[in-house]
């Protein structure tokens, strides 16, 4: 099948969620004291070389205490104590970085970029971060790492194109059980229709008894750590409720445990803290618990936040919720560098996450599994505790930013397996012996389309799914429940090459109204079913604002944009076309105007297509 005789080159489409995150920066900087260089934020980790006092240095990124320097033609890991460090001194960014205390502000300049750009932030991008290191009670423990979490969370953000000024901060005080509310319902208020939020949690979780749901019940503990200043999971869900009707993507990650778990002296455990071989400080588990009977994961109603939302009609498909530990375990606080979760989906997200199945993105889940990786290798060789599981629930396929090192080869040794129950799917590690194979056209297209925001309806229907080799023509009608602009990517059996099949230069009309039904091929770009026999796959989708197709480093087939299935083909295009070419624009940056303006809106509705060709 070719279009215009083309079809006898198969091919691959991509449409996936989000975009750039920014080139790289670096400051200059001196030894103030000799110090080891080593391969990662670790005490116990490998020495590459020793730097003498008054070493120059390039500072990367500064994270948690430790800084990533290049020196001497090597890149590893440093003392952010060692560094002569100018506060200020780049226009990248500022964050503080663990070092507060002493009233000492660093820099973290360092994510990785795709094709040199600088980040892109974006109007429709917003952010609530919530940090408990102390609170009003004080028989509850304090989490002294917490103040880090907000500033690696802050990382996080500015990797998926959050703006400084759509950065909600909610700190120890602040995050009250009111001061929480409050600040999710100013967060639903700034977002407009097919936005995308990130909320993070980093505190206190617990559980306690709720007659009326039969059983414990898990809950974040707000400052007061009282049993009245909860914000239990079905609560979360309908303070969230009007937030996820409107957003594309709702990212949500509790850096909190709801377990007392394995801990059997907690009392000795919250005083003192617990070391080993690989501690910067001391580790202090996120649990406090309110009420004896709840203590222990005991007669636990398993109702996380997926499920509950999922009970109020939000859809899998656009929730993404990341837990720091299962419901029976215990997650940590190190104090030097914050929760062992967020400080390696941090890592993960920004830097060490590898492209496993070669799709051209980084999925969330891809990510968890580097972060998982961190964590069991942060926990080796301690005597008293196993590493807590990363709990990932909602829709694992989530791309949450695109990044050059997508077209890194991945490791042979991480893989997952799944578990589904009908509200949601969670994933959990396993070992492999082999790398993941190459993904077909097939699996590439549903990668992307897993990127759909639900709510958008897109209804495709062809006249025919088998086609006769030179006799037979593509036929098929559109419809879609929200107006927008509509997308045909071209996936072939050979794998080697994609066409976006329409717009083209023969029809560039590509506009839909909602409820409307158009017929495509038009007349005037028939494609004829030309062989070999097998399978084409078709991505149809509808954004809500136009793409920019001219900026495509791709060639041209006839009337129609190809590019290569390969990592690089389908990350560019994916970046593209997961992006509003009005979207940056100064008319979308108020949120009325936006609200008003559907082509501000990233979020697409798709549907996938079979094609078989047959003598």
């Amino acid at each position: 099948m070719t279009p215009m005789h083309l079809f006898k080159r198969k091919s691959i489409a991509l449409i996936v969620s989000l975009s750039f995150v920014g080139a790289t920066f670096a400051q200059s900087s001196t030894l103030m004291r000799s110090t080891e260089l080593r391969v990662d934020k670790m005490g116990s980790a490998s020495v590459i070389t020793e730097l003498a006092v008054g070493s120059a240095v390039q500072l990367l990124s500064l994270e948690g205490g430790w800084a990533q320097v290049q020196a001497s033609g090597k890149s590893g890991w440093v003392r952010a104590s060692s560094l002569a460090l100018n506060a200020g001194a780049s226009s990248a960014s500022t964050l503080s970085a663990g070092r507060e205390a002493k009233g000492n502000t660093a820099l973290t300049l360092g994510v990785r970029s795709i094709g040199g750009k600088a980040i892109e932030e974006r109007s429709n991008r917003h952010a609530l971060i919530i940090g408990i290191g102390r609170y009003g009670d004080a028989s509850i423990p304090g989490l002294p790492g917490a103040h880090i979490d907000r500033e690696s969370a802050t990382q996080m953000a500015k990797a998926m194109q959050v703006p400084t000024s759509n950065i909600t901060y909610l700190q120890d005080d602040q995050a009250t059980a009111n001061g929480i509310r409050n600040a999710l319902s100013a967060l639903n208020d700034r977002v407009a229709e097919g936005d995308r939020v990130f909320i993070h949690y980093s505190g206190h979780g617990t559980r306690y008894m709720d007659k009326t749901a039969g059983g414990c019940v898990e809950a974040l503990l707000a400052y007061e750590g009282t049993t009245d200043a909860t914000i239990p999971n079905k609560e979360m869900a309908t303070l969230l409720s009007p937030i996820t009707n409107k957003t594309d993507k709702l990212f949500v990650m509790y850096d909190a445990c709801h377990s007392c778990g394995i801990i059997s002296n907690a009392s000795t455990v919250r005083t003192r803290g617990i070391f080993n071989k690989n501690d910067e400080g001391a580790l202090r588990p996120k649990f406090a618990a309110l009420t004896d009977e709840c203590s222990k994961p005991v007669n636990v109603k398993t109702r996380n936040l997926l499920v509950e939302a999922v009970a109020q009609k939000t859809l899998p498909q656009d929730i993404v919720h990341i837990s720091s530990a299962r419901n029976d375990e215990v997650s940590f606080d190190d104090q030097e560098k914050g929760g062992l979760a967020t400080e390696f989906m941090r890592d993960c997200m920004l830097r060490d996450a590898k492209d496993l199945d070669k799709s051209g993105s980084i999925s969330i889940d891809e990510i968890r599994q580097c972060a998982q990786t961190k964590i069991n290798d942060r926990m080796q060789g301690d005597t008293l505790y196993k590493a807590h599981n990363i709990s990932l629930t909602g829709n694992a396929d989530f791309v949450p930013a695109w990044f050059s090192q997508a077209s890194q080869t991945a490791p042979q040794s991480v893989a997952t397996t799944a578990s589904t129950s009908p509200a949601s799917t969670a994933t959990t590690p396993t070992p492999a012996t082999a790398a993941a194979p190459a993904l077909t056209g097939e699996q590439a297209l549903k990668r992307l389309f897993d990127q759909r925001d639900g709510k958008r309806k897109v209804e495709v229907t062809a006249a025919k799914t088998q086609l006769k080799i030179g006799q037979d023509t593509v036929d098929f009608s559109v419809k879609s429940n929200k107006a927008g602009y509509v997308y045909v990517a071209l996936a072939g059996s050979d794998n080697k090459s994609l066409y976006v099949l329409f717009p083209n230069d023969l029809d560039k009309n590509n506009r839909i109204e909602a409820g409307q039904t158009i017929q495509l091929p038009r007349s005037n770009w028939k494609v004829r079913s030309q062989g070999p026999e097998g399978t084409n796959q078709l991505l149809i989708f509808v954004s809500d604002g136009p793409r920019d197709l001219s900026s495509l480093s791709a060639s041209k087939a006839g009337p129609f944009i190809m590019s290569l299935n390969n990592t690089e083909g389908r990350a560019e295009l994916g970046a593209l076309m997961s992006r509003s070419a009005t979207g940056a624009d100064a008319a979308c940056v108020n949120t009325a105007a936006r609200a008003g303006n559907p082509q501000c809106s990233d979020a697409f509705g798709a549907a996938m297509l079979r094609i078989d060709e047959v003598r």
